[in-house]
């Protein structure tokens, strides 16, 4: 079984490189999504896969909100 790692070793970028890096030329929109835990699952994977734009529209919850933030 794989080791897991400490987030030390994720060889992250620092909330300034990563504002700086490029982005895939990819928009998500977010439309009339009610569960707080999907808005918030498509905030962390639109990061990870840098994403270029997440729009939300409708009934779609918008952040800060404490059950989507992680």
């Amino acid at each position: 079984m794989p080791k897991k790692r400490l987030i030390t070793e994720m060889n992250r970028l620092s909330p300034e490189a990563f504002k700086q890096a490029d982005k895939v030329p990819l928009v998500i929109v977010l439309d009339n999504i009610r569960s707080l835990h999907n808005v918030g699952s498509m905030f962390r994977t639109c990061d990870a896969f840098r994403v270029s734009s997440l729009v939300l529209c409708g009934l779609t919850n918008t952040p800060p909100h404490p059950e989507i933030h992680k």
